[in-house]
């Protein structure tokens, strides 16, 4: 996620103009000299950013870092921090229906809020799958406890191949879209786990895993969100998590322009295997949300 440094006014945001993984060998030194940073908080930047790199920063400081990265070929722009947008908070719906005229939202009547989401106000939407943290982190623990780390060279390896991992991993969506569904004791064991995807073996290693689609209206100005908790009205509803965000995100690509499709979005819609769509949690996945919508409305106004 972005680092802030100060919410002092008339501080300034460096954005990525394309979301894109940052070698924190090369990048981290780089931004830790410039911004005046921990090596720890840069190489934090360089992993967990998606698109948002630094918030709260000097002008001058901001606008040589962005130099620097162009330089290194990531076109970056600095952006004050008070034109910024700052989503609302997310509401979940857990039942809603797709119809022509919008999207219902039937957990959420009577609430204050329309009960249909007219389509021509719909202004981004972005998909993510989400990483099951609780599994990685005893995944972690058994690293630790099965090589008995004492060592800093040893913690440092580890540190690096953790990063590396970051920049290589891709989700098998192709292979789960592909997949016949499972038989119905398998089938009901999903269903207990909340419809959550089977055994990590079957995902490449990838663990169970959680799924967001973030959708943002703007009358009125509110992003609703729909997981893999989630039900859509009148869409078949498979034993695997990824293949749910697949068919959902198709039922909106058929009722939105390219421009409010995020890059996760599209990737997705394309069945491909990918990273881009890949959180560590929900934080991340808000900011990636957040620079989504900043640059739908820099090109829209451009």
């Amino acid at each position: 996620m972005a680092v802030r440094l100060s919410r002092e006014p008339g501080r300034f945001t460096i954005v990525l103009e394309r979301t894109a993984w940052l070698d924190p060998v090369l990048l981290a030194p780089l931004i830790a000299t410039r911004m005046k940073l921990a090596r720890a908080d840069a190489v934090r930047v360089c992993r967990l950013q998606r698109g948002i790199l630094i918030e709260g920063a000097e002008r001058v400081a901001a606008e040589d870092l962005c130099v620097r990265l162009g330089e290194q070929g990531h076109a970056a722009a600095v952006v004050p921090d008070a034109e910024f947008p700052v989503l609302p908070r997310p509401i979940n719906v857990s039942m809603a229906a797709i119809t022509p005229e919008g999207l219902a939202t039937l957990s959420i009547q009577g609430a204050g809020l329309p009960p249909v989401w007219q389509w021509g106000n719909l202004a981004l939407v972005a998909a993510g799958i989400i990483l099951d943290p609780a599994l990685h982190a005893a995944a972690l623990a058994d690293k630790l406890d099965e090589v008995a780390l004492e060592e800093a060279q040893d913690r440092q390896a580890l540190a690096r191949a953790a990063i590396e991992r970051a920049h290589t991993r891709v989700f098998p969506l192709a292979e789960e879209l592909q997949r016949g569904e499972p038989e119905v004791a398998h089938a009901v064991e999903a269903a207990m786990r909340g419809g959550r995807s089977g055994p990590h073996e079957a995902l490449g290693g990838f663990g169970y895993i959680a799924t967001a689609i973030d959708i943002v209206f703007t009358r009125p100005f509110e992003r609703l969100r729909l997981t893999d908790q989630g039900r859509i009205q009148g869409l078949l509803r498979s034993a695997y998590t990824a293949r749910n965000l697949y068919a959902t995100v198709k039922e909106f690509e058929a009722r939105a322009d390219a421009a409010m499709l995020s890059g996760t979005t599209l990737a997705v819609v394309a069945g491909a295997d990918s990273g881009e769509y890949l959180f560590e949690d929900l934080a991340q996945f808000d900011d990636y949300c957040r620079w989504a919508y900043f640059w739908r409305l820099r090109n829209k106004a451009g």
